[in-house]
């Protein structure tokens, strides 16, 4: 669901470190490869010390080592872009969810609100662009015919908007008429597999991580040379010219599909990384010493989920033997032989929070409903004056650990070459005003339930919530929230129904196996129909064995 880094949109910087010399010339088992108190880098060293690419002095010079005085607990809590926007401070939050807009379903380029509404391209295009644009868009991105009425689109679109669906990420491969993968079909559509070089999973979570630690959340809709740009419109726009962002990152990208391991269980090489102890001493520094942006790649192998972490919480941090920590990490004996350096081990587990992916809306989001975790086990190596040197998965986390982390240092550009980063800007600024926006929302009419019902597993007929809605006036939209705890949510189709017929489909199986839905989707004043009064109802589908949850409520907002 996300983008790969190398070579698509992220610029490392870091990536040579000068080593910083003491006066004596002896060498310190705590000296850490760029560390200023080292005299000399270290040479050689077992397969979990950490090594040049993930050492976290590749992110700061300024980081403290030492595990006593490294807090047990941190959360982001100051807003990064406070200098930027202080009157937006306290109203504002800290960071933002949003959704990743896929490549497969056309990008910033989607229009989100159905059919008859630009998308937030296409309104770029129309305020900024002098582009009047289509009146209409190919329904379907692919598949049979769908080159002839992409040609025909493409005619008709402003520039912003046709260099996004025809260029952004081979985009247009998918309505060329070329069998762009060599399988024998044309413009077929994504499925399992890839679809003439476009998987499901890619969108712009690379733009929108930094972009929701480094630009405050849209609150409100703004209108500018006639358009009306609602809150994912500018949301959209902002992950946009956060396309390129410079970046300092720790650890390597793991290629491969499978995580295969050695002789020693370590494994191969590009897919070690993170080093937990690299993992622990920037989390405590960036989350609970300082406030500093933090993104994870939270997948082990070679899909890139990257996710904004916005805290942690050190559950355990007990001092154990040799032989406790070699049964930790699936070894033997009574002998630590990973790092020589480590003089103690400490066997730990934390749980990393951090934001998932939400929905297009007319709303502002926040961050607080979309919050995920994950947890680490862990053994640290402590070197003689009780610094951090290296680290161990245990048994239970070697393969569902971090990839690599990365901060943003602030210099970003839009690849989209018809998009302008300071009419963007305005944007957002106007959108965090108080003063001035699109028009105020009516105060919107809100039904609940809370089942707390169970989700049947692998069960094609699912389980429905029903809403019963009475009293509403006029035509309406409606932001339909759920609150849905699941071990694995890339198993769940949820479906919205009005008097047991469906309405639209609100999720199909996204998010792979990060845990639980608490999402908000937009539904149109169209799709609601001449009249919101009815027995509205969410299906919720598990389609796979094995993980289970629980619909724990439902709402319905019409406004």
């Amino acid at each position: 669901m996300k983008r790969l880094l190398t070579g698509l949109g992220l610029t490392l910087l870091g990536s040579v470190q000068l080593i910083g010399c003491a006066d004596d010339s002896s060498v310190d088992e705590d000296c850490l490869p760029g560390d200023i108190e080292c005299a000399a880098p270290i040479t050689g060293g077992k397969g979990d010390a950490w090594d040049p690419t993930n050492n976290p002095a590749q992110m700061s010079q300024s980081l403290n080592y030492k595990l006593t005085e490294l807090p047990k607990k941190g959360s982001l809590k100051t807003p990064t872009w406070k200098s930027q926007f202080p009157d937006a401070v306290g109203r504002v939050p800290v960071a933002w969810a949003d959704t990743y807009w896929p490549t497969s379903e056309g990008s910033h380029n989607a229009r989100w609100q159905g059919a008859a509404v630009k998308s937030p391209l296409e309104k770029y295009d129309a305020a900024f662009n002098s582009a009047a644009g289509c009146a209409t868009m190919p329904a379907e991105i692919c598949g049979p015919g769908s080159k002839a009425k992409w040609d025909t689109y493409y005619g008709c679109a402003g520039p912003a908007a046709k260099w996004q669906s025809q260029n952004f990420q081979g985009g247009g491969k998918m309505h060329d008429g070329i069998d762009n993968n060599g399988d024998g079909k044309i413009d077929e559509c994504y499925g399992d597999k890839d679809a003439d070089g476009i998987a499901g999973w890619w969108g712009t979570c690379h733009a929108w991580t930094p972009a929701s630690l480094l630009m405050p959340e849209p609150q409100h809709s703004v209108t500018m040379n006639g358009q009306t740009f609602e809150v994912a419109d500018i949301k959209a726009l902002t992950q946009n010219i956060f396309d390129s962002t410079s970046a300092i990152m720790l650890g390597g990208r793991c290629n491969s599909k499978e995580v295969t391991r050695g002789p020693t269980g370590s494994a191969n090489e590009a897919c070690r990384d993170v080093n937990p102890g690299s993992l622990h001493v920037i989390l405590t520094n960036f989350l609970g010493i300082a406030q500093l942006p933090l993104i994870e790649d939270r997948t082990a192998n070679f899909e890139v989920w990257n996710q904004p972490v916005v805290g942690y919480e050190v559950t355990k941090q007990v001092k154990v033997t040799a032989s406790k920590a070699n049964t930790c990490v699936g070894a033997t004996g009574s002998t630590w032989k990973y790092n020589a350096n480590a003089k103690d081990l400490y066997e730990v587990n934390v749980t990393v929070n951090y934001i998932t992916e939400g929905q297009a809306s007319t709303r502002p989001m926040g961050f607080e409903n979309n919050i995920s975790t994950d947890d680490y086990h862990y053994i640290l190596e402590i070197g003689s004056t009780g610094k951090v040197i290296g680290g161990r998965f245990c048994k239970d986390s070697e393969d569902t650990h971090v990839d690599f982390l990365w901060t943003p240092t602030g210099r970003y550009s839009a690849s989209n070459p018809n998009v302008n980063v300071a009419k963007v800007k305005e944007l957002i600024a106007k959108s965090i005003s108080t003063s001035t926006g699109g028009g105020g929302s009516t105060t919107a009419k809100v039904f609940t339930a809370t089942p707390a019902s169970a989700i049947p597993d692998n069960a094609p007929a699912g389980v429905t919530v029903d809403v019963p809605v009475t009293g509403v006036t006029g035509t309406p939209a409606l932001t339909v929230s759920v609150d849905i705890s699941h071990t694995y949510r890339g198993d769940l189709a949820i479906d919205l129904l009005k008097d047991g017929t469906k309405v639209k489909t609100l999720v199909a199986n996204q998010g792979g196996s990060a845990h639980d839905i608490k999402d908000s989707y937009n539904v149109s004043a169209a799709e609601v129909g001449a009249s919101a009064n009815a027995r509205w109802s969410v299906k919720v589908v598990d389609n796979a064995a094995q993980d289970t949850g629980t619909v724990n409520s439902v709402k319905l907002s019409f406004e």
